[in-house]
Formats: C-alpha cells, structure tokens, sequence
C-alpha cells in the first residue's frame, strides 16, 4: 500500500515539472521561451561648456555689451523700440584676431544678406501654412521667392555693431579656441517690407493661376499667414 501511494506521488510531481517546463520559466508567465530583457540606460550625450566672453567693445569703459549681442531675433523684435520694425542679426566668422573680424564688415553687402534671410523666413512661413500640402503650391512658392531674392531691398538701416572676444570649448571641457566675432544689427520697417511681401505673392499669383482647389486652398492659408508678418 505504501508503495502504491509512493508510486502516484512520484507520478503526480513529475507531470507538475513537466508542466513547469514546458511553460519556459519565463517572467510573467507569458508562455514561450523568450525572456525579458534589462532595459539599456540611454547613452548620455556630452554637454558642451557654454563659451566665455574674454573682452569686448566697451569693456575698457567697464560698460556691459548691449542687450541686442546676446539676443535672437525674436526677443529683439519683442522689444518696444523695434516694435515695428524687423530686425536682421549678422555675425562674421570667428577670426584670430579684431582686425581680421573687421575686415568682414568691408565685404559685407546688407541688402544681399538682408534678402537672404527674408527669403529663408518667408519659406519657412510658405512649409507653416501649407500644412503637409507644399506640393500643392507648385511653382507659386518658387516664383515667389525668386521675386524676392531679384528684389531691390531699401529702406534698412544699421541700428548698431560690436565686437566680442569669445573662448570656446570642446566636450570634454578643455579650451578650443578663442576667437573675435563682429555682429551688426540692421532693421528695415514692418510697413516697407511687408508690402514688398505681398507684391511677391502678387506677382507670383499673376504669372501662374492654381490648378485645382487644393493649391488654390493653400494659398490662400499662405497669404493669410503672411498678411500677420513673417
């Protein structure tokens, strides 16, 4: 007798590990042989030292650099006194020395530089508004932008230049460089170059009608978007 309940034991502990195998072992009991792998930690991406200011314009006056030197376009434009106009940022090559930054501004052309980067904006306003739809466009895109860029830009003014001396660092924190930059600040009015827009839009409309409802629909999102400024 007591083999015989030795004997069912010993049967019934082998079918419940047969049945422990067959499930994997695997976390969560999923079933299968795959198993959980530990998630990788994200690899940390260096952080680079921001660059430090050794000398500029006026610090033999012991007077800080104007606030426009550190400023991007949009906190310019924000400020009152060029709330209506807009404002264009340039800055040269980092040079070895002040005289090779300076050299620069004698090979700088505004009016060039200036429809450069009205062009830039007024695309990017163009890829805004259409909405995933810049094929739609067309040509009126292009046409537009080449009106642009042949355009005789006036009514600009230099507000105001400055030079700086900057140190500049790798990843891993030891010194790269240093080097000199000149920045000048230009602004044209909102009045003289948004009507320029809009004779670009106009002329582009005028050398080549929208084929379907579709383009005819995206640009009209287009010269809505442009008509609040760029």
């Amino acid at each position: 007798m007591k083999k015989n309940v030795c004997g069912i034991f010993l049967a019934v502990l082998a079918v419940v590990l047969a049945a422990g195998c067959a499930s994997g072992g695997s976390v969560g009991g999923g079933g299968g042989s795959s198993s959980v792998s530990p998630a990788q930690p994200e690899a940390v991406q260096p952080i680079v030292k921001k660059p430090d200011m050794l000398d500029h314009k006026n610090f033999k006056w012991g007077t800080q650099p104007p606030e426009w030197v550190t400023m991007n376009i949009d906190e310019l434009e924000a400020l009152d006194k060029y709330k209506n106009d807009y404002a264009f940022k340039f800055e040269s090559p980092v040079a070895q020395n002040l005289q090779g930054a300076e050299l620069w501004t004698k090979n700088f052309t505004a009016g060039a530089e200036i429809a450069g980067q009205v062009k830039t904006r007024v695309q990017a306003k163009f890829a805004g508004a259409a909405a995933g739809d810049i094929n739609e466009l067309g040509t009126y895109m292009e046409n537009t932008v080449k009106s642009l860029s042949d355009a005789s830009f006036s009514g600009f003014r230099q507000r105001d230049n400055y030079w700086v001396q900057m140190r500049y660092y790798k990843e891993d924190g030891n010194k790269d460089k240093d080097g000199f930059t000149y920045l000048a600040l230009y602004t044209i009015p909102r009045t003289t170059l948004d009507k320029m827009i809009q004779d670009a839009l106009a002329g582009a409309e005028s050398t080549e009608k929208p084929k379907t409802e579709n383009e005819k629909t995206a640009r009209e999102r287009v010269k809505e978007s442009l008509k609040e400024g760029f």
